[in-house]
């Protein structure tokens, strides 16, 4: 299986922010010469004197191994499930393991949005390689792309934004994810979440919580924050506020029921807590879902 497409580009696709230049699929099977095939000259690379690219490039590998080094990064081996960034301007090569071959998959791109959430998701170019399995998703987002620009239809660049943005969303969730896959401390964290929202009217103490989810208070703290973001506490007020607004948009509930609905000692309390947590007081959030509704009139 090869397919290597080199797309043009058109005033349209910079609306988008991202603009992909090049898209492909290949077997390299074991003992091959590599790369294989031809290329256009801004792509052709020699692993033992690597290149530069003009734009950035994602590379995944599927099955077998290899290696992979760049000018921030030494030389490290790859192996299936594997995806590299290859930023723009940095020196890089690599190749497969000539014992194994390897199938990779690729896609480059360019503009103001790709910038932007490389730089958000993977800003660090000593850190180009990220561990994120052989996932069918990114698979598919990969085939699905290749056929995209097999065709060339119109409107096939705007296509590709969602397969780029859906690819680079993939290998940063794919890659925070895998190290809890299997974990059984992760059940007692959705324990721990599962027991916060159905006592969403109590004031309870995350030290109950700890040993609901049979986990040690220090312990349990470090790794929900890790898992979730939040530490715990912070965590169950959030989910409070979340059925607040519930109840202010969906329900006639006054902000003194709600309060006692969610297990606040007073209606004062509740306000001032939601107008620090939202930016604005219940009353004023309520108030949107008016104004949108005689909209609708």
């Amino acid at each position: 299986m090869t397919t290597t497409k080199y797309l043009l580009t058109h005033d349209l696709g910079l609306q988008w922010g991202i603009i992909t230049k090049t898209v492909g699929q290949q077997d390299v099977p074991p003992h091959s010469p590599y790369p294989l095939g031809k290329h256009p000259e801004d792509y052709l690379f020699s692993p033992d004197k690597g290149r530069l690219l003009q734009e950035i490039q994602i590379l995944y590998i599927s099955k077998g191994r290899g290696w992979f080094a760049s000018a921030h990064h030494p030389k490290t081996q790859l192996q299936a499930g594997d995806a590299v960034i290859l930023y723009p301007g940095e020196w890089h090569s690599y190749a497969p393991d000539p014992d194994t071959g390897w199938t990779e998959s690729w896609i480059g791109f360019t503009g103001k949005m790709a910038e932007s959430l490389i730089g958000k998701f993977f800003p660090d170019k000593t850190m180009p390689i990220y561990k994120v399995g052989v996932h069918d998703s990114l698979c598919d987002a990969f085939n699905a792309a290749c056929e995209v620009s097999e065709t060339q239809l119109p409107a096939h660049q705007e296509q590709l934004v969602g397969y780029v943005s859906l690819i680079i969303c993939t290998i940063y969730a794919r890659s925070r994810q895998l190290p809890y896959l299997g974990n059984p401390d992760i059940h007692s964290i959705n324990i721990a979440i599962k027991y916060m929202r159905l006592h969403l009217n109590e004031n309870i103490c995350m030290e109950d919580v700890s040993r609901e989810a049979q986990m040690g208070y220090s312990k349990f703290r470090k790794l929900f924050r890790e898992y979730t973001g939040f530490p715990p506490a912070q965590y169950f007020l959030q989910l409070k506020m979340e059925r607040a607004k519930d109840y202010l948009l969906n329900t006639t509930l006054s902000c003194k029921e709600i309060a006692y609905r969610l297990g606040f000692d007073s209606a004062s309390y509740f306000n001032k807590t939601f107008r620090v947590h939202q930016g604005t007081t219940p009353i004023e959030f309520r108030s949107t879902r008016d104004v949108q509704t005689a909209l609708k009139v």
